[in-house]
């Protein structure tokens, strides 16, 4: 009867461990690299696992790509897509569009991908509009699992597919937690981040997304140097790869139910 009883209280035990008590993950990613070299140096050589997302035809971003792979960051390809923004908003002139035919989407796609070889995931830049609809997602998702990426859905929509269309085509995906910099003001930058740490704490991981901006590089350089004990940095891949076989509990869904949608 002890022997049983003493079980029972183990199992309570191990039932009542707090939730922290394996670090919480954090996955930075540092989008828009590849219009200012100067910058996208800076964040290259943030410390620790921070994946690198670049734009494949900006203009420094071969240069980048270099800098990036000797220290050993993980690089992905960020796609510029159609927004819902006016029609005479400045667009990236390879950003793939509802009105992209099924062929030329293929080549656009393909061209960023070749630009950037060593890339092992994509993510959407923009693409409020685009990845909404099943269809050129489809498209996209059949690509990277040819070519075994992984896919980033940067959530620039509540309403986006992205994420559940890569599922359905098993290519290993994760979305955006938080935007550090949607608001580049140096306290509503602390308070992201520290609205991504609460994120981590309660589901065990978070993605943050941030932009080469210098405000955000200063707050990054910082904190990445006196992070808190229990986050641990993780690169986005690693998420990815383990996403489906993740349950977020019901608690923390209930922890995070108040949490309003950031948009990009």
């Amino acid at each position: 009867m002890l022997k049983r009883s003493s079980t029972q209280l183990v199992l309570l035990w191990l039932i009542l461990i707090p939730w922290s008590a394996h670090p919480a993950e954090l996955a930075i990613v540092i989008d828009d690299i590849g219009y200012n070299k100067t910058l996208g140096a800076r964040a290259i050589n943030l410390p620790g696992q921070v994946t690198i997302a670049v734009l494949p035809f900006a203009p420094h971003t071969q240069v980048l790509l270099k800098h990036a792979v000797t220290s050993g960051k993980d690089v992905i390809v960020h796609q510029p897509m159609e927004s819902q923004r006016s029609p005479h908003a400045v667009r990236e002139p390879d950003s793939l569009t509802l009105s992209t035919d099924s062929q030329r989407f293929e080549e656009m796609l393909t061209a960023a991908l070749d630009a950037v070889p060593m890339s092992i995931g994509l993510s959407n830049h923009t693409g409020s509009l685009l990845t909404q609809h099943h269809r050129p997602m489809q498209q996209l998702m059949v690509t990277l699992n040819r070519r075994g990426l992984y896919f980033l859905d940067s959530r620039t929509t509540p309403e986006t597919v992205a994420m559940a269309v890569a599922l359905e085509n098993n290519v290993p995906a994760i979305q955006r937690d938080v935007f550090l910099d949607h608001n580049p003001d140096p306290d509503a930058i602390h308070d992201s981040f520290e609205l991504a740490l609460r994120v981590a704490r309660a589901k065990g991981h978070a993605v943050l997304i941030a932009h080469p901006y210098g405000v955000s590089l200063d707050y990054l350089e910082r904190r990445l140097a006196n992070l808190p004990s229990d986050i641990g940095l993780i690169n986005a891949s690693a998420l990815a790869q383990r996403a489906v076989k993740r349950q977020v509990r019901p608690t923390a869904l209930a922890q995070l139910s108040h949490l309003t949608f950031l948009h990009k």
